[in-house]
């Protein structure tokens, strides 16, 4: 038989992480019965009224984002500091959570887990994609559709792998997460990305320097420039192609990469550098992300 302090801690734990029902209220026991119904009334009326309260705050977003051109940028920028914010007390109320149950504090788990609940509601970008999974769920492909755009409205996403041509020059780039090398609950992220540049013009060319932009969630901007790429310039002709692969660590879980090549264009096999142009390559922006789901539109931490 399971024990008493098995099921307090399956019932805790089971209720984190989902919808944004109103708080789970232990109704009072008599004579071994539990009088819930005037419980379930409360709650119904919560869920009904933060239901309202959640929907008609993201539509707002999502309008204002529509409407306000190049100020959207700041809506955007907006929540995606909210959700940063969000995923911040999330991480520490779920540890806190965690060290509650294991010493058996069963009224202040309960307390914690409300709390998370209560996160969950003030999260835009989390209520969309809880409604769109129930849409799906429910076959109702039209709310899905007009969901997922209101998501790519509000944290547009860009794939985790990038295809760009610049004068006959292709960079293609695929990002992977590594979680054996990752401390999500330290807020430390470690991804690897590969790199393959091809010489699809009619002359020899030669790497000779990179630019990175590294951005956040949190909208911090790191520059990462240097000679080659993982200590080599390497020379290809028309048809050849360059292979690496490198690291970016994160201090959340999404970002993006993208930047440039500095190249040399031979006009001639003698590697002239007196006769050899110069050409700026572009590397198009690619995604970081620590969620397996795609599309992305976990923009937080």
């Amino acid at each position: 038989m399971e024990g008493l302090s098995s099921r307090v801690k399956r019932s805790l734990t089971a209720g984190v992480g989902g919808s944004c029902p109103a708080h789970h209220h232990d109704g009072v026991t008599r004579g071994g019965r539990k009088n819930t119904s005037h419980v379930h009334s409360h709650q119904k009326q919560l869920k009904h009224l933060r239901r309202r309260s959640r929907t008609g705050r993201t539509s707002k977003l999502v309008a204002h984002a529509r409407t306000t051109g190049t100020r959207g940028e700041d809506t955007v920028r907006t929540v995606l500091e909210e959700r940063t914010e969000i995923e911040r007390q999330r991480r520490r109320l779920k540890q806190e959570l965690t060290t509650a149950v294991e010493r058996e504090d069963y009224a202040q788990a309960a307390g914690l887990r409300d709390e998370l609940l209560d996160l969950d509601c003030r999260d835009p970008i989390y209520q969309l994609e809880t409604q769109l999974e129930a849409a799906v769920a429910d076959e109702r492909y039209e709310d899905a559709a007009s969901l997922r755009d209101q998501l790519e409205e509000l944290c547009p996403a860009p794939k985790n792998e990038s295809d760009c041509v610049t004068n006959g020059i292709r960079v293609k780039v695929s990002s992977y997460y590594v979680p054996s090398r990752s401390s999500p609950h330290l807020g430390q992220f470690f991804f690897t990305y590969k790199v393959q540049i091809s010489n699809e013009g009619d002359k020899t060319i030669q790497v000779r320097n990179r630019h990175w932009i590294i951005t956040n969630a949190q909208g911090r901007t790191d520059e990462v420039k240097g000679p080659g790429v993982v200590g080599e310039q390497p020379i290809l002709r028309p048809g050849e192609f360059f292979e690496y692969t490198s690291a970016c660590p994160l201090q959340t879980s999404y970002g993006t990469m993208e930047g440039k090549y500095e190249m040399i264009v031979f006009s001639s096999d003698t590697f002239d550098l007196d006769e050899a142009e110069r050409m700026e390559v572009k590397i198009g922006k690619f995604s970081l992300n620590a969620t397996e789901s795609v599309p992305n539109y976990d923009c937080s931490i």
